[in-house]
């Protein structure tokens, strides 16, 4: 089985109900120089090989040492247009907002999910202690 189909697989496993509302998560799978990652807009159970849009990776990684603008908008446009210029001509879609993150991370695979109960919880006054004290060994990624 090839990666694409390894991460179609795994999305539609983990884009059920019990782990993601509605289409929300992300899945990517990666080599040295491709990101394929789950497009915008799309659900995981309805994924397919051929519809992860394609990233190269080290024009990507230019999002890692950019000095990015004070203003959210500003920061929000040059990433935008960053990860615009990575994704390889020859795919469709557009790529997941977490594409940056999926890519940082050292594993092949990724499988990342919006279960209601823990975006409750990481949403709540106080989320992110009593997720220290509930999950230790937790990783919590503070990002805008």
């Amino acid at each position: 089985m090839d990666m694409l189909e390894t991460i179609a697989e795994l999305s539609h496993e983990y884009g059920t109900a019990e782990y993601v509302k509605a289409g929300g998560g992300n899945t990517s799978c990666k080599d040295a120089e491709t990101l394929w990652v789950k497009p915008s807009g799309t659900t995981l159970a309805g994924l397919k090989p051929e519809t992860f849009v394609m990233m190269d990776r080290a024009v990507l990684s230019h999002l890692y040492v950019v000095v990015t603008p004070v203003e959210p908008a500003d920061r929000e446009a040059l990433v935008k247009n960053m990860m615009t210029s990575a994704v390889k001509t020859e795919t469709p879609g557009r790529p997941s907002v977490e594409a940056p993150l999926h890519d940082s991370l050292s594993a092949r695979y990724v499988v990342h999910t919006h279960p209601p109960i823990v975006n409750g919880m990481t949403c709540a006054v106080g989320g992110r202690a009593a997720v220290a004290r509930l999950f230790p060994d937790a990783l919590w990624v503070p990002y805008i």
